[in-house]
């Protein structure tokens, strides 16, 4: 009797297996066919999302930054008055003499507009620098340092606008003195200033002068600063600015004060002549620049 041949049983999970394989391969070779057709958009993008995730945020910041700046830019440009220019003897570029110059530069009270103070300035060898504002008139005077340029002439002009301050003496002057009900000793004056329960930050609140370089370690707030000079035996004036910092010495003048006019603390318009063999550097000896 002939051996009946072996009978292969095929269960259904085989059949499952292997029409899920099917699929799946079949599923696989349709994915490559597409991806040779289409690769290079693909390639598009998947570059395109990298872009759109990595690249278009920083750059959109970059450009709002920019914008930003030439704007800036444009509104100082566009605040900026005309200026008659001077053939004879050219201003010094890129600045403003917007600050204060305390003394040094003297009326000229023939010039009644910007435009004639810098023209009658420009047409004179005795006048360097000139300076403008409503309640002054025409300043005109010989050279100064402006900002914090430590070389050429003694004479020096502020290179900020001039701005609300607090400040006190330590030690006696006209303005304690004057409003004071009885006199002051100079001890008592000191001990006043240095205690936070009897000092007065707002006795000079226009900008003084005299007071040497920022003290950067004691400008953070006023009471830090009025600590700090009264910890030196040799203070005897401090002012602060929130923007400028602590400043400190032996003595201060030139005070502005507001006398309740708020033109005092608007902006000066003025210019001064290139002079050669200045540097304009400071005390570094690195070249200084105002930033306007």
């Amino acid at each position: 009797m002939p051996e009946s041949s072996p009978v292969t049983v095929i269960s259904d999970s085989m059949v499952d297996d292997n029409g899920k394989l099917k699929r799946n391969r079949s599923i696989l070779e349709s994915m490559h066919r597409w991806l040779a057709r289409n690769g290079k958009l693909v390639v598009i993008v998947l570059t395109c999302l990298t872009l759109s995730v990595f690249f278009i945020p920083p750059l959109k910041i970059l450009l709002r930054h920019e914008g930003h700046t030439t704007r800036k830019q444009n509104k100082t440009k566009q605040s900026l008055p005309e200026i008659p220019p001077c053939d004879k003897s050219p201003w010094k570029p890129n600045e403003d003499l917007r600050g204060k110059c305390p003394g040094d530069l003297k009326p000229f009270p023939t010039a009644t507009t910007i435009s004639e103070c810098a023209s009658t300035c420009c047409s004179s060898d005795d006048c360097i620098s000139w300076q403008f504002r409503s309640d002054t008139g025409c300043l005109q005077g010989k050279d100064v340092r402006l900002g914090m340029e430590k070389d050429g002439v003694a004479a020096w002009c502020s290179d900020h606008p001039p701005q609300r301050w607090q400040g006190q003496y330590l030690i006696p002057h006209k303005s304690i003195t004057q409003n004071a009900q009885h006199v002051l000793t100079k001890e008592e004056i000191r001990r006043n200033g240095c205690n936070e329960q009897t000092w007065n930050p707002d006795e000079q609140i226009g900008q003084c002068f005299g007071l040497g370089d920022v003290k950067p370690k004691a400008s953070g707030s006023a009471v830090e600063c009025m600590k700090a000079c009264c910890a030196d035996e040799k203070c005897g004036a401090w002012q602060y600015n929130k923007l400028l910092g602590c400043f400190y010495s032996k003595s201060m003048h030139g005070c502005q004060g507001d006398n309740g006019n708020p033109v005092k603390f608007e902006p000066f318009v003025g210019r001064r002549k290139f002079m050669e063999g200045r540097t304009y550097v400071d005390k570094k000896g690195k070249p200084w620049q105002q930033s306007l």
